[in-house]
């Protein structure tokens, strides 16, 4: 019996660096699905029919307007980001966060079919038991709704791990300025077993985003570490994240294979 088709699409410019719980929970998924990749980075427009089309972004990103575009039977999103929902139609939206994204997508009044599905790459993010070198890491873009400037309030050796914006070099360059006035190192993104390595060498994972400025996955993959995390108190998504037991990239996988498997 052949196995259902599954395009997965998404935009990832450097695919060596993508190591996270949903690149694990994909490649668990080809022992169910024959599945298809589309990076939009580098695009290959796949033509070929599919049973399902599964994207990966938020509402307006560049994978939201492919898939709108397209005439798929079926088709469903793993949302990654909190844009303001403008009628997409989706089949099913899988979400990171299990209250917080559910009463947010209810007051987006999307009304189509959810479910939570979310969960860390536990191959490489675990406890390796190394001595702390800093007392706090923070990890995501060089962007001011990361508001990693925050970090210079806290005491103690402090590390900022990062992306510098291809779309906004001018901000991210201020942003890695001030860190570096502040006494705080800077390093570049790193693949994820150093990033892992990262985590393990740090005391505190730091999470000063605001509401709509990521960190999912950077809390989790701390937790998954053993490292405790701190979160703003403006941020009840992140909190509620926080508080959770972490889910790994097998729950991930499951939760992916029940919602698309119940639509075919």
């Amino acid at each position: 019996m052949s196995k259902p088709k599954l395009l997965f699409v998404y935009d990832v410019l450097d695919e060596s660096m993508w190591k996270d719980g949903l690149y694990a929970a994909i490649e668990l998924l080809k022992k169910d699905f024959d599945i298809t990749r589309e990076n939009l980075a580098h695009p290959q427009y796949q033509r070929a029919m599919y049973d399902f089309v599964l994207g990966w972004g938020g509402f307006g990103s560049s994978v939201d307007k492919y898939l709108q575009r397209q005439p798929y039977l079926h088709k469903g999103l793993c949302l990654g980001g909190y844009a303001p929902y403008q009628g997409q139609q989706y089949d099913i939206l899988f979400y990171e966060v299990p209250e917080w994204s559910k009463n947010w997508l209810k007051e987006q009044d999307y009304k189509g079919k959810t479910m939570h599905a979310f969960g860390v790459n536990t191959d490489i993010y675990k406890p390796m038991h190394l001595p702390k070198v800093w007392k706090r890491l923070v990890v995501g873009a060089f962007a001011y709704w990361k508001r990693m400037d925050k970090i210079l309030q806290k005491e103690g050796p402090r590390i900022a791990v990062g992306q510098i914006q291809d779309d906004n070099i001018v901000e991210s360059s201020d942003i890695i300025g001030n860190l570096i006035l502040g006494h705080c190192g800077v390093s570049d993104s790193v693949p994820a077993q150093q990033l892992a390595v990262m985590y393990n060498l740090s005391e505190i994972a730091y999470a000063p985003m605001d509401i709509f400025g990521g960190g999912e996955r950077f809390v989790w993959e701390a937790k998954s570490c053993g490292i405790p995390v701190e979160t703003e108190e403006d941020n009840p998504k992140l909190k509620e994240l926080a508080g959770l037991a972490v889910k790994d990239h097998h729950w991930y996988a499951l939760q992916l294979k029940e919602g698309i498997l119940k639509l075919l």
